[in-house]
């Protein structure tokens, strides 16, 4: 019996998620935003003003990475922190007004992505993928 890989369900989600991180580290490069920038980027389009644990729970990361994937989104002019006039212990995190301008053709790649993998799939077998990921992703005892 021969060892391969490619019959163990981790292998080929790690397959997929390389392929998905190459897709955006090329286009995301001249706008240098890695990947997981681009997640909170994306998450900020949708609802800019957040604490940075809310941020934390839209892309499943803990308050540390974001810190520090903050700290390079702000020295690249793309996010600020302001004051939480609500809670002085905590500050909400906003696009610049530079993030803004570039922000509808960086979300685009998001799309193009999800349209380019649809297109490959009935809209049935999709739904079970999308259920299955989602099975997956979620934490179990």
């Amino acid at each position: 019996m021969t060892y391969d890989a490619r019959e163990h369900i981790c292998f080929n989600v790690g397959r997929v998620m390389r392929k998905v991180y190459d897709h955006y580290e090329s286009r995301l490069a001249p706008f240098n935003l890695t990947t997981p920038q681009y997640m909170v980027f994306g998450a900020l389009w949708m609802g800019d003003g957040i604490t940075i644990g809310e941020l934390g729970r839209r892309v499943s990361l803990d308050g540390s990475t974001i810190t520090g994937i903050l700290d390079r989104m702000e020295k690249n002019g793309y996010v600020e922190r302001r004051p939480n006039a609500d809670d002085r212990r905590s500050a909400l995190v906003y696009l610049t007004d530079t993030a803004k301008k570039v922000g509808p053709q960086i979300v685009k790649f998001a799309d193009e992505l999800d349209a380019n993998l649809r297109s490959k799939f009935q809209a049935g077998d999709m739904a079970v993928f999308e259920h299955v990921l989602r099975e997956l992703a979620e934490p179990h005892s």
